[in-house]
């Protein structure tokens, strides 16, 4: 899904580029959500929408039944697969002309923008509000904008790292657990943000203190509230929940940066409930959407300035880091090759 490799020397090359930063506008009031009437009468004619979604099924679920409070006429049909596997699918379903899915929620904008001929043209009406760093398709929307944390089991762990810098302390060997780069776009943001802001000696640093290896952030974040690992880099919205039910995890928003991984959602061209789709679309991306997974789901949010304060986040001070596009797909293979070799991982 990714470009061609490049050569070490071009990609070490693509340092001089390193993402964006920023910070939160001030705060303001959140604008409600009113669809249009026919927009509404169509929808509820359609009566059902088929949403394909690489996010966990616990989470989505959770936002269809937001979403059904204000809109009980439609029934959304997930169907759920891990990144690539849905990215496949998606590209069987088209070839055969059997594409059965109305939207694509995909958590790497680089798979999705590799298949942006499948989707519909779509906007949203608040699309002024999103951050131009976040949107890599005129098609494709961050519905969902996770970001990272440092997490900590406060049980064994009483002096916690609260930076990236931190997790390169001797002091923390054989305690880290870490998700392996190449597990998909939202881990290969955070090697990126590594390599590029924190240095390219960074991932040697870190690989000194011995972490332990995880496939994804899920299985991390059990081993984090057994114990089994005290500390762990994870995605803010797999601990949020787990502190919420009472599990002994902490978290923190790094000081020197908070990587985030917008998502890249949108209609497919062949949707057959266009109506649906897009009264979907449009509700999660509105103010009202978006403060649903702030507020439920401890992500954050691609808005320029956030309709209420994220969990855990301080505006004034944490600032968001989000990887420049064009070296998101370049820089890919060649750079996870050396990660690989760094941390002694073996694919």
């Amino acid at each position: 899904m990714y470009s061609p490799k490049i050569t070490r020397r071009q990609a070490l090359s693509g340092m001089a580029a390193t993402g964006v930063f920023s910070q939160y506008g001030p705060a303001r009031a959140a604008k409600p959500y009113d669809p249009p009437g026919a927009l509404l009468d169509a929808a509820k004619k359609d009566g059902q929408l088929i949403l394909y979604t690489a996010a966990f099924p616990e989470v989505m679920q959770d936002v269809i039944s937001e979403f059904n409070k204000r809109f009980p006429f439609i029934r959304v049909n997930m169907v759920r697969a891990s990144g690539g596997q849905l990215i496949t699918r998606v590209q069987s379903e088209a070839a055969s002309g059997k594409l059965e899915a109305d939207v694509l929620d995909h958590s790497d904008r680089g798979q999705t923008k590799a298949i942006e001929d499948l989707f519909a043209d779509y906007a949203p009406p608040n699309a002024g509000d999103y951050m131009e760093s976040a949107l890599v398709s005129p098609k494709l929307w961050p519905t969902i904008t996770p970001a990272w944390s440092i997490a900590w089991n406060p049980e064994i762990v009483k002096d916690p790292p609260r930076s990236w810098a931190a997790l390169c302390d001797p002091k923390y060997t054989g305690q880290i657990g870490q998700v392996i780069g190449p597990s998909g776009g939202t881990t290969w943001t955070r090697v990126m943000f590594e390599r590029q802001v924190l240095g390219e000696d960074y991932w040697a640093r870190q690989a000194a203190v011995k972490p332990k290896l995880f496939p994804s952030g899920a299985p991390l974040s059990d081993a984090v509230v057994r114990g089994e690992i005290g500390i762990a880099p994870l995605i803010f919205n797999i601990v949020y929940p787990k502190k919420q039910a009472g599990a002994p995890i902490d978290a923190v928003y790094p000081s020197d940066g908070v990587p985030i991984s917008p998502y890249g959602s949108g209609m497919m061209k062949a949707a057959k409930h266009k109506a649906a789709a897009q009264l979907w679309l449009d509700w999660c991306l509105s103010d009202e959407g978006q403060i649903q997974s702030i507020r439920d789901q401890g992500n954050l949010t691609a808005l320029k300035t956030p309709p209420i304060a994220p969990v855990g986040f301080d505006p004034a001070r944490d600032r968001l880091w989000t990887p420049d596009f064009k070296q998101f797909q370049s820089l890919h293979d060649a750079w996870l090759e050396d990660w690989n070799k760094v941390y002694g991982y073996r694919q």
